[in-house]
């Protein structure tokens, strides 16, 4: 498959060491034509298999994952056997795991995988949390005649949406962070009802 991530096709390592998303593939018509340019064949089926292990999980655990990537800026050699698709923990995030077992006798490498990432509806968006945070400094910033400034929280947070208003609160007598708390979170068989996610302050 020529293109400018051929020569490091299918070293696991190198697509790996890539984010899981990156733009998002899109691969239902009208936005997807293979013949106008559209992503790769194999992005959508890696995406497919994503989506169909998500929905076989989502039946047997009631929760709403759905897939994000995969990066569009990846290139694959074509699986010649079937995709498997499980669970997996990348950079800290839940992810499911796409492998090809076998591609086409001509790729560079017989096998490679790649970590795609998820979300659901019962996910607290990080934007949120880093909302709430900036809310609360600016209000503390008033009060002390101070310019501090929220961050945002570490990229593998992934917490439950929360159903009542998020508190926020110093986490130390020195300021540097705040923590979000929930004390009231939606029931998923992944994460807590109560949950804290310390936000950076500078």
């Amino acid at each position: 498959m020529p293109g400018l991530f051929r020569p490091a096709i299918g070293f696991a390592a190198l697509l790996l060491s890539l984010p899981a998303w990156a733009g998002g593939v899109v691969c239902e018509p009208p936005s997807y034509r293979p013949e106008n340019s559209g992503p790769e064949r194999e992005l959508c089926a890696i995406q497919a298999a994503a989506k169909r292990f998500l929905d076989q999980q989502n039946i047997r655990d009631k929760t709403d994952w759905k897939p994000l990537g995969p990066d569009i800026r990846m290139m694959f050699d074509p699986c010649v056997a079937p995709l498997g698709a499980t669970w997996a923990i990348y950079g800290g995030r839940k992810s499911v795991m796409v492998s090809c077992d076998r591609a086409v006798p001509s790729a560079y490498e017989r096998k490679w995988k790649v970590a795609v990432d998820v979300y659901g509806e019962s996910e607290q968006l990080n934007y949120h949390l880093h909302k709430a945070a900036s809310a609360f400094v600016r209000r503390e910033n008033a009060r002390r005649k101070s310019n501090r400034k929220a961050g945002y929280p570490a990229n593998e947070t992934q917490v439950p949406k929360c159903v009542i208003p998020l508190a926020v609160e110093w986490r130390d007598r020195s300021r540097s962070s705040v923590d979000v708390i929930c004390r009231t979170a939606v029931h998923t068989t992944w994460g807590k009802g109560f949950w804290r996610v310390r936000i950076p302050v500078e």
